[in-house]
């Protein structure tokens, strides 16, 4: 998916009152999965989510 895409849904999201943080890491290509689960601050974000 484009950047801009993602970036487009980001703020969709934020102007219907969701809760995003969005990150982008520019050297990790298509493989942003392992910088993903490797950043701690996912796991604070994911437990303080609320239905």
């Amino acid at each position: 998916m484009p950047l801009k895409r993602s970036e487009e849904m980001v703020e969709g999201r934020k102007k219907a009152g969701g809760n995003v943080q969005f990150t982008i890491y520019p050297e990790a290509g298509h493989n942003t999965w392992t910088e993903t689960y490797a950043n701690g601050e996912l796991y604070e974000w994911l437990l303080r989510q609320k239905r």
